[in-house]
């Protein structure tokens, strides 16, 4: 019979929000490493403008400006509803921590309202460039940058449905209420990468 001491951790939680869970962790690894994604692309950007004398470069086939600006009203207009839609999701923040199931639900369909609608407002974004993504090399590193933030917008959009669903139907347990704060942080991130990312396409070509 071993007489080695052993630790009795049966009563510790399962959960705990912030860096006390794995869950935490892994949802802030991997923003960083989609955070590196980006800014390699950020730099490809900045790394074609600088061959180039004119930015957007210019487009033959075009009537009118050889190098017309991106219009700024989707994208603008994106910006703006995205640092709003940060309000809902501060709410299903504060309402998963403090376990006020009622307040998260409304929350989540106010994200997942929000979340359709940037989406929509991205469709329309891509034609706003006037440049085909084939069209020349800044047109294929815009479409790519619209693209990849689409993407994140497309992932953000589908878990908060799921979990939308889940607080609806479901016991609001300890587990998903987790959740529910690291799609907050998820979305904080989102928003906070269209700021960089719009100041980029729509404004550094008009500051050039």
């Amino acid at each position: 019979m071993s007489s080695r001491r052993v630790i009795d951790v049966s009563g510790l939680p399962h959960h705990g929000f912030d860096t006390i869970d794995p869950v935490w962790w892994g949802n802030n690894g991997l923003l960083c490493i989609e955070t590196s994604m980006f800014m390699i692309t950020i730099a490809t950007y900045f790394y074609l403008r600088q061959n180039f004398v004119t930015w957007p470069p210019p487009l033959g086939q075009l009537t009118g400006p050889l190098n017309p600006l991106p219009d700024l009203f989707f994208g603008t207009t994106n910006a703006v509803l995205l640092i709003v839609s940060v309000l809902p999701a501060v709410l299903i923040d504060v309402s998963a921590r403090r376990n006020s199931r009622g307040a998260a639900q409304f929350g989540l369909v106010i994200c997942l309202l929000f979340g359709v609608a940037a989406i929509v407002f991205r469709a329309y974004e891509f034609p706003a460039v006037k440049f085909r993504w084939d069209a020349n090399a800044y047109g294929s590193i815009v479409w790519f940058i619209l693209g990849m933030h689409l993407a994140h917008l497309l992932t953000l959009t589908l878990e908060t449905f799921l979990l939308t669903i889940w607080c609806f139907v479901r016991e609001f347990d300890m587990k998903h209420r987790l959740d529910i704060t690291a799609l907050s942080i998820y979305w904080y991130w989102v928003v906070g990468m269209w700021l960089v990312l719009y100041t980029i396409i729509y404004w550094t070509p008009r500051l050039s």
